[in-house]
């Protein structure tokens, strides 16, 4: 049994036998989440820029690399009920600089990556009845300064599972995961600059975002949107509906950092916001 018709008594989507694809599955979230998967009896592929037994090498930025990748996992799978696209980077990125490689290969990963992953499983997603799970940020909607290529990106995800989900919503279920800040390699090219978003963010952990996109994975009805934790999605909350007051706590917030020089090369140059 596969797609919404694969229900176990009690209720979930039974993942046992499901067949499962992780893009950016060697990373801290995604080797994570193949576990968890695989513990509820998910048969699991990753895609990934490091080749294992269990990961097909891709380069995500490069498009034509993609249809490829997603056939071989289809065929070492033998279909296909589950998409995850997870793979992600952040970098610095001020929104007043022209946006130089490093912010248009994260805009490429973060948002075209998961876009082409999809369009190529689509087909086998919809004849299955599946379901795809893109992996966004707190930050799509909470904005922060110094990030604006991230930022993008992440808000870009929503509205590309919206166009998505009104095209599919009778064949697949779409649902976008915001995870909060989770001290992981994302955030090294940051930190090597001095930005730490950590400073603005709650902390997280990467067993409650996989908990989250595993739980979302196997429910009967997915959700459309969920944070990972309850302070995480209060500050989306607030962001989407109350912008002014989300920009006002920013502000302060960076503006106590930039005094305590913890905005790194950018504390003089960004001023008072």
């Amino acid at each position: 049994m596969t797609g919404r018709a694969g229900l176990r008594k009690g209720g979930r989507w039974d993942l046992r036998g499901k067949k499962a694809l992780v893009t950016g599955a060697a990373g801290a979230f995604g080797t994570a989440t193949v576990d968890q998967l695989r513990a509820r009896g998910a048969e699991v592929i990753g895609i990934d820029l490091q080749k294992s037994e269990d990961i097909i090498e891709c380069d995500l930025t490069q498009p034509d690399q993609i249809p490829a990748a997603v056939a071989e996992a289809i065929e070492r799978l033998g279909g296909l009920d589950l998409l995850i696209n997870n793979a992600g980077i952040g970098v610095p990125a001020p929104a007043g600089d022209a946006p130089d490689a490093v912010a248009r290969r994260v805009i490429e990963v973060n948002l075209f990556a998961g876009w082409a992953v999809t369009a190529a499983a689509l087909p086998v997603l919809r004849a299955a009845r599946g379901r795809v799970i893109f992996v966004s940020s707190g930050l799509a909607y909470v904005t922060l300064p110094l990030a604006a290529s991230y930022l993008v990106s992440k808000r870009a995800i929503d509205t590309y599972a919206d166009a998505l989900r009104i095209e599919n919503g009778r064949a697949i279920d779409v649902s976008v995961i915001y995870p909060g800040y989770v001290p992981t390699p994302i955030h090294d090219a940051s930190l090597a600059r001095g930005v730490d978003l950590g400073l603005f963010l709650p902390a997280e952990t990467v067993e409650q975002v996989v908990g989250t996109i595993v739980d979302v994975a196997d429910a009967a009805r997915p959700p459309r949107n969920r944070a990972s934790t309850r302070s995480t999605g209060v500050g989306v909350a607030v962001a989407r509906h109350l912008p002014s007051v989300a920009d006002r706590l920013v502000r302060l917030r960076t503006n106590q950092q930039r005094r305590k020089g913890g905005l790194g090369e950018w504390t003089d140059r960004l001023g008072k916001l």
